[in-house]
């Protein structure tokens, strides 16, 4: 029963492992995504020290013969390395140099009323687009999620002159039109990023409660001097086609080994029955 138990728990975790390399392979070329690494921890274990003398002679290794319980999927680390540089010339794409995320928020209805909830992401890749409910010009995502500044308010444009092209500050984030300051980008700094919560659409859980602005819970990246923002530029996903599909290969051969030590159990077991009914 042990070998299946064993067997069983590393199975489930590989399922887990592979569900992981499948989103990291969807997401290869999702701008600014950031790929998860699984790693494994092992389960519970117990040692068996009551063994015959004659084991102890000329004994190497600690006494007593460890008995594991399995393994399983322990976490997914946050691969924080950059990806590629991707030139657009679009004057709305923007890429994060350094550590932070953007912030951009969506208004949902709570309890019957509207608030604002915000979301990370390093997706920079913004459109111009009309807001409806403030009858305003603002930046947003392809799912309509508009970016915030500073202030956790977005960063409006007046009505669209092409004689005045829009400028983004790299050190500070200031967007500018012509001589028009519009607002300042906010690029926050998450100390334990691993921690942050996927929510689909390249989009981390900003963890915010209500009324609460990015900039009450986490520091200002460029005050802290971690990252500047690249205009006409979009930061590519970090996800390597090779490294994945040897992940790929070395979940499928581990599952084989476990299936395979299933079906030997099972063999030895039905033996064992057969035994006994005798």
């Amino acid at each position: 029963m042990q070998s299946l138990n064993i067997s069983t728990s590393a199975m489930r975790g590989i399922q887990q492992a592979l569900d992981n390399t499948a989103n990291n392979l969807a997401n290869l070329d999702s701008a600014g995504y950031q790929r998860r690494v699984a790693s494994f921890s092992e389960l519970l274990s117990d040692s068996m020290n009551e063994q015959p003398a004659e084991d102890n002679v000329n004994r190497n290794t600690p006494k007593g013969i460890r008995i594991g319980s399995g393994a399983r999927l322990g976490m997914s680390k946050l691969d924080l390395s950059p990806g590629a540089v991707k030139i657009t010339d679009v004057p709305t794409d923007l890429m994060i140099e350094g550590d932070g995320y953007f912030a951009v928020s969506r208004r949902v209805k709570v309890n019957g009323n509207i608030e604002d909830k915000f979301y990370f992401t390093r997706d920079g890749s913004f459109k111009v687009s009309y807001d409806e409910g403030s009858k305003q010009f603002i930046l947003a995502n392809a799912s309509g999620d508009y970016l915030v500044g500073k202030d956790g308010q977005p960063i409006t444009i007046p009505q669209p002159d092409p004689t005045k092209p829009l400028v983004v500050d790299p050190k500070k984030g200031e967007v500018k039109m012509g001589d028009d300051i519009l607002g300042e980008i906010g690029v926050w700094k998450v100390n334990n990023p691993d921690q942050l919560q996927q929510v689909g659409k390249n989009l981390y859980d900003a963890e915010l409660d209500t009324f609460i602005k990015p900039g009450d819970k986490y520091m200002d990246a460029f005050t802290e001097g971690i990252a500047t923002v690249r205009q006409g530029a979009l930061e590519g996903s970090n996800v390597s086609m090779t490294e994945e599909m040897s992940q790929l290969v070395n979940i499928q051969r581990a599952y084989q080994l476990n299936s395979r030590a299933i079906g030997i159990s099972d063999q030895m077991m039905g033996i064992a029955n057969q035994l006994r009914s005798r």
